[in-house]
């Protein structure tokens, strides 16, 4: 199994308000990764985006984006896209690896052990976004924006239907201008899936996994418990690190609070 995970410098670790958290960098989390893959016997592959000070140099070939840590096109007003090369370098991973690719978005931290991921009964693995949030986007009329599936951790089984798959992601995501958008435009978006159902689209094999155990960001509104991935995204940043005082407001604070006020008040920025 190969971890991949990428990011610029610290310029862009920031919450959805611009304000900057001392306590979290993208680098801090992706040392923590490593660290992590090293004990389950991962491989990791850490593409260096910009500044990063860790990894492979990948040129994004793009001064907007390397001067902001996000992109100048907006495909909905106020929601900044950060990773249009996310495709591309999936691509480069798979084809430079003969084994099962995990993307993590480069503030997504390996948590635990995730070899039961290894099934081998799927093409492509989405995180499938839990019913709250799904009602939450429904309710402020974003679902259609967002989808079903959070693109910030991604399982590729390295099979030329998964290789189809990216393929056709890339382009999509060249003409939407937003990677998770294309992802799902190229997903069903009538019905929410079950969790770890397997569906075809055009003979490849998509398998949703639950976001809630493999691509945790709801600290605000749902138990950690069971999470093998944190996903500290622009709005959860203050979230990092995950220490003892955090996990206990989770758990007796935010949670029930955070259910209230998620349903009542709507977003600054889509998640």
């Amino acid at each position: 199994m190969v971890i991949l995970t990428a990011a610029t410098s610290e310029v862009d670790g920031k919450q959805i308000s611009g304000k900057q958290h001392t306590s979290f960098s993208f680098k801090s989390v992706i040392q923590s990764t490593v660290k992590n893959a090293e004990t389950y016997g991962y491989k990791t592959v850490v593409y260096d985006l910009n500044n990063l000070g860790i990894g492979q140099y990948y040129d994004v070939k793009n001064e907007y984006f390397l001067s902001n840590g996000h992109y100048k096109r907006e495909v909905v007003t106020g929601h900044k896209t950060r990773a249009l090369f996310k495709p591309e370098i999936v691509k480069k991973c798979l084809t430079e690896n003969n084994d099962l690719v995990v993307y993590l978005d480069g503030d997504a931290q390996l948590n635990g052990n995730i070899d039961d991921i290894n099934s081998g009964d799927y093409d492509i693995g989405v995180t499938l976004r839990e019913p709250i949030e799904i009602f939450y986007q429904k309710k402020h009329g974003f679902e259609s924006v967002n989808g079903f599936v959070n693109a910030g951790v991604l399982f590729f089984n390295n099979t030329e239907n998964s290789m189809k798959f990216v393929d056709k992601w890339i382009l999509l995501t060249r003409e939407l201008g937003n990677d998770q958008l294309a992802l799902n435009q190229l997903l069903p978006r009538k019905t929410y899936p079950k969790k770890f159902s397997t569906i075809k689209i055009d003979g490849i094999k998509i398998k949703y996994f639950p976001a809630r155990t493999y691509n945790y960001y709801y600290f605000k509104n749902i138990p950690y418990f069971g999470a093998k991935i944190f996903h500290f995204k622009s709005d959860v940043r203050t979230f990092y690190p995950f220490n003892f005082w955090k996990k206990f407001k989770n758990l007796f604070f935010h949670t029930p609070v955070g259910i209230v006020i998620k349903l009542l008040r709507p977003p600054r920025q889509l998640p």
